[in-house]
């Protein structure tokens, strides 16, 4: 019948039908990076670094994502600077097919430790802005600089009140359960 062909064609046109597209509320992304990173407003500190960092990305909205991120920075010199990074950041992504360019307000608590100074313990706030290029659904590569500010820099502990890290980064993109 006419019915039965017509319900026959809908239901093979819906199941033709592509999955919606899930952006970034239903993935988490696991990220490993490595780059560069700079002391640019103490002089007594060396200035350039290693730094490396293990980050994870939770979709939160259609554009919306919060990163936490782990990273450690070591600047040699005649007396080296250790400095740890713990934080998380709001980002917001532009999602351009395969490039993908985002931007993020943060917060960190950063340890730093430095021969006969001591340890210190300090407050950043920082911006980011970067770029990653989705390889594959699965594998994500990302370029990304952040700028921190250290608004009660502890002079005293060696740490600078101005830091600025950039990364390329290696992340892993799945599906949230």
């Amino acid at each position: 019948s006419t019915a039965a062909r017509g319900a026959l064609l809908a239901l093979l046109c819906w199941a033709a039908l592509p999955a919606p597209a899930r952006a970034y509320e239903d993935q988490v992304v696991l990220g490993l990076d490595i780059g560069y990173a700079r002391a640019l407003a103490n002089d007594d500190l060396p200035a350039n670094g290693l730094l490396s960092g293990l980050s994870v990305d939770i979709g939160i909205g259609d554009a919306w994502a919060i990163r936490c991120r782990a990273a450690y920075a070591f600047h040699p010199g005649g007396r080296p600077l250790h400095l740890g990074l713990a934080g998380a950041e709001v980002v917001y992504l532009l999602d351009i097919l395969e490039l993908v360019p985002f931007f993020g307000l943060g917060v960190d608590g950063i340890l730093t430790q430095r021969e006969d100074d001591g340890t210190g313990v300090d407050l950043a706030l920082h911006a980011v802005l970067g770029l990653d290029w989705l390889v594959t659904r699965e594998w994500v590569v990302g370029l990304d600089i952040r700028a921190y500010a250290l608004p009660f820099s502890l002079a005293d502990q060696g740490v600078d009140p101005v830091y600025l890290g950039a990364g390329l980064r290696l992340g892993y993109v799945f599906d949230r359960f």
